[in-house]
């Protein structure tokens, strides 16, 4: 997970169509702080990887916060655990028709236009609420390439560490015949060796875990389900509303967001 790049990735892809889908989806207002304030330091578009990160980090600077996100705060009950749940909970969106089928605050958004299609998760917690939560280092020719500036990799490895720090990635207890196959897979693609085992931002043990002064709501633990990318029915998985968002939230700041 890199932290600089994917807040680029989240910023440039959420203002991509923002004024669209907000004149769509701006119907309901939901608060978290004082309702009372009028007026913000930092408006955030998007509450995944990169705009809780972001969030998070101004929030407990004492920067007043406006968190705008299409959707609603999903409970791990909510998540979908079947094929037909699955499919009620997705929207499908034909814009060179000017049609669409689902619920508007469907989990599963998908986005056709032309020759291209986009796939998006829609909720608190953007695109963690629907990934396999598998956290891997980033490869050393990706950091030192020619793209990015050389700076970035100085502080490259600090990002990294926290952020498996505030998504308390562990490494998985039991060794799966899928993720042996997996990692056979990942190894002949990619030139860099994994750590083994493979760690995932998914929380295997029954004890609750401290994080700095704040305390982290309580998780479940994994049940080896196999649901990650439908969204944990179990609250095993460390989505970013469980983390950056909620340690905002804790940081006695307004941090209200808009569906």
């Amino acid at each position: 997970m890199i932290l600089t790049v994917t807040y680029l990735n989240l910023v440039l892809t959420s203002l991509f169509g923002f004024c669209e889908e907000m004149e769509k989806a701006a119907e309901v207002v939901v608060r978290f702080g004082n309702e009372e304030e009028d007026g913000y330091d930092a408006v955030v578009v998007g509450s995944g990887y990169g705009g809780s990160v972001a969030a998070c980090r101004m929030s407990m600077a004492g920067i007043k916060v406006c968190l705008v996100e299409k959707g609603r705060r999903w409970e791990a009950k909510d998540f979908p655990t079947n094929s037909l749940k699955i499919i009620s909970d997705a929207r499908i969106e034909k814009k060179s028709l000017g049609m669409s089928f689902g619920p508007k605050d469907a989990l599963f958004q998908v986005y056709e236009q032309d020759d291209s299609l986009a796939a998006v998760a829609c909720g608190l917690g953007g695109g963690s609420l629907v990934n396999a939560g598998v956290m891997i280092p980033t490869p050393i020719r990706a950091r030192r390439s020619s793209k990015w500036p050389k700076e970035w990799e100085e502080d490259w490895e600090i990002c990294e560490a926290s952020a498996s720090a505030m998504l308390r990635i562990q490494s998985i207890p039991v060794k799966f015949p899928i993720a042996k196959t997996m990692e056979e897979i990942a190894e002949r693609e990619i030139e860099e060796s994994f750590q083994r085992p493979m760690k995932l931002s998914v929380n295997f043990s029954h004890e609750e875990q401290q994080l700095d002064s704040m305390k982290p709501k309580q998780m479940g633990s994994c049940l080896a389900c196999g649901n990650c990318l439908s969204g944990c029915p179990y609250n095993a998985k460390n989505s970013t509303d469980k983390n950056y968002i909620d340690l905002a939230v804790q940081a006695h700041f307004p941090l209200p967001y808009i569906l």
